[in-house]
């Protein structure tokens, strides 16, 4: 089969087909970036209508200052609410930090949950090595004067070597 067009009119016909695809592409872009700015749109509104109540005319600057009072009063209450936790002379931190400080290698901890009521509750799960290592972790978390009482269920020091155990430790913090 051989070209019956010349080579200046098969030229003419790429450059239209070019100019086709190059406007059928620009089209699709404009189409994809509308579709984009309407989905901005909410959020652009949102935030700019937020701008104009918050500025303030001379008519309504009594009431921008009534509302920044009864803002400060319930920070102020809340501060109030939050003080004997902010005042507190001790803090859970000294306890987890014992309880991993007096944790042997074989044994490895994998959650620690604390309960702030009186006295504060520390419970420490994971899993030991043997049951030789939880019942020597269990004795140097006793004989620590921070630790009020260590308990252990009788399960967690029969089971099998390599199980999960469970501490619960109660204390004054």
């Amino acid at each position: 089969m051989s070209n019956i067009l010349p080579k200046e009119a098969k030229k003419a016909v790429w450059n239209t087909y070019r100019a086709r695809f190059i406007v059928a592409g620009s089209f699709t872009a404009l189409f994809v970036a509308s579709l984009c700015a309407l989905s901005l749109l909410p959020s652009y509104l949102a935030l700019h209508a937020g701008d104009v109540a918050g500025v303030p005319t001379s008519t309504s600057t009594k009431a921008v200052n009534d509302a920044d009072r009864s803002a400060i009063a319930s920070i102020r209450t809340i501060l109030t609410s939050l003080s004997p936790v902010l005042v507190a002379t001790t803090t859970p931190t000294a306890a987890i930090t014992k309880v991993l400080s007096l944790r042997p290698s074989t044994i490895t901890i994998d959650h620690l949950t604390y309960s702030g009521d009186e006295p504060g509750t520390l419970v420490v799960t994971g899993s030991a090595a043997t049951r030789e290592a939880i019942n020597g972790y269990r004795q140097a978390l006793s004989s620590d004067p921070l630790f009020k009482m260590v308990s252990i269920p009788i399960g967690d020091l029969t089971g099998e070597p390599g199980a999960r155990f469970s501490l619960t430790l109660s204390g004054a913090f």
